[in-house]
């Protein structure tokens, strides 16, 4: 046993010496006694990721000042074959879109009451609890009257955000860019959800996180507990009858699902916007799925030992861990190469200098079930409920395959924005789906050949092509109702 600590303390020194850098906080003097086999191995990889880092960021380009040829209306529309040519691989290289730099590097870890009173504006925060115990957090940027201080009753919008996100995600691109700072200066009542699992939802009323009912849910239950509870009380709150939805990728499927299962809330939106949204993934390009999916989307000891597990970490130090590879003197490469699996390999368009903030904020915590969910529909190319194999699904659903959603019960007023480079949803899948919406109002197809999923909320341009357009449809939906 003493020979054997001395071998770890001999290595522990090498390794700090080797990487020259000072990680001496990161472990006790002297490791548990399950962990000392693999010390060496974290360390070096640690040192790895410290050593990429030869060059500073891309200094960005000029903004865009061209707006794309749109015209929204009751049919469904695309770009035309000239905005396509016009933004070639040449003109990409040219003209590229400023990007804004966080000023301050301490906003990475911040809360977001914190964030959003330092962006200038006002924000609350409030917490619903769902029908199954959930306690969920949603933080409001409300119209306050600037003379007697009182909240104005305004139009209002709610963001969801995708898969293992959180609200953060409207945030990224700072208080002139973000949608959600759009949308307030535009004069809308904003509302940012959340979903259980997250950073902001790790409460239940019954059970906590250390147990595996806890993390036992995928979506679904998303779509049937969590944004009904939050929707309900944005309408009581605010003392409105309906409201805008905007949701990107798995805010989308939740959107999905709750209409398609609760047809009654259909009245409750007055459109709904979603930002390559997820609900048939058989087409899907990621190399997550191909690889793992045809294991996690069947019924096997794996998946079913995975159910009632966290997918990712929300430990602050973890977090802090994960923006600290993204310092502005390391190369973007670390930091995209994480994403790679996901969301592909080309990320000409993501905006590179988001990115510290990006992993400072996200993964934001969910659980596995929620991919093995998605998985599950890679593998049957279908829209459905979870597949808890045939015993099972005859108790949840007197059936023995689970039933798929009744897309056709979703009746609210639905524009869709989908890329062609969408690692996560091919564009086969997007019109599968559109195919069984009964009222799309339009469809935007990106003209950016590269455009990826994760460019819909912090690519170059995402703004003057994607934001800035949904808050023109929702002007213009409003001024149609009065």
């Amino acid at each position: 046993m003493v020979r054997a600590a001395a071998v770890r303390r001999a290595i522990r020194r090498l390794s700090f010496k080797w990487a020259n850098i000072n990680t001496r906080r990161l472990w006790a003097s002297k490791p548990m006694p399950h962990m000392h086999t693999c010390t060496h191995y974290i360390r070096v990889h640690i040192y790895a990721f410290w050593q990429v880092s030869a060059s500073t960021w891309a200094r960005p380009g000029h903004i865009l000042n061209k707006q794309p040829p749109f015209s929204l209306g009751n049919r469904l529309l695309q770009f035309s074959e000239k905005n396509k040519t016009a933004t070639d691989d040449n003109n990409a290289t040219k003209n590229h879109v400023a990007a804004t730099v966080r000023a301050n590097k301490k906003n990475w870890l911040k809360k977001k009451v914190r964030r959003i009173q330092n962006d200038g504006y006002n924000v609350e925060r409030h917490s619903v609890t769902t029908k199954d115990g959930y306690v969920l957090t949603l933080h409001r940027i409300p119209q306050v009257d600037p003379e007697l201080g009182s909240l104005l009753r305004r139009p209002v919008v709610f963001l969801l955000s995708g898969l293992y996100a959180s609200s953060d995600v409207w945030l990224l691109n700072g208080r002139e860019d973000s949608l959600a700072y759009l949308l307030w200066r535009a004069g809308y009542d904003v509302w940012l959800g959340n979903n259980r699992g997250n950073i902001y939802c790790r409460k239940n009323m019954w059970r906590n996180t250390t147990e595996r009912e806890f993390w036992d849910f995928s979506w679904h239950e998303m779509g049937v507990y969590d944004l009904p509870a939050q929707v309900d009380y944005v309408l009581r709150t605010t003392g409105q009858k309906a409201m805008h939805f905007v949701g990107i990728s798995q805010g989308g499927t939740v959107f999905l699902v709750l209409n398609s299962m609760m047809p009654q809330y259909n009245a409750v939106f007055k459109s709904a916007t979603l930002l390559a949204p997820v609900a048939y993934v058989s087409n899907t390009k990621s190399g997550l799925a191909k690889v793992i999916g045809p294991v996690l989307g069947t019924r096997n000891y794996v998946s079913k030992m995975l159910e009632g597990v966290e997918m990712f970490s929300t430990n602050k130090f973890f977090k802090k861990f994960l923006s600290m590879t993204c310092l502005e003197n390391e190369k973007p490469l670390v930091c995209i190469s994480r994403l790679w699996p996901a969301v592909g390999y080309d990320t000409r368009f993501l905006n590179k200098t988001l990115l510290p903030d990006l992993m400072a904020n996200f993964p934001a915590g969910g659980s596995v079930k929620q991919l093995m969910h998605y998985f599950q529909g890679y593998v049957s190319t279908r829209f459905r409920q979870y597949d808890y194999g045939p015993e099972r699904n005859w108790l949840h659903y007197q059936q023995l395959e689970p039933p798929e959603y009744a897309l056709e019960n979703v009746s609210t007023p639905v524009t869709v924005f989908f890329s062609e480079n969408d690692y996560i949803v091919a564009p086969a899948d997007i019109w599968r789906l559109l195919t069984r919406l009964p009222n799309v109002e339009a469809v935007y197809k990106v003209p950016w050949k590269r455009w990826n999923h994760f460019d819909f909320i912090c690519g170059l341009g995402v703004r003057e092509y994607i934001f800035d357009n949904i808050v023109l449809s929702m002007n213009r939906y409003e001024q149609r109702t009065r």
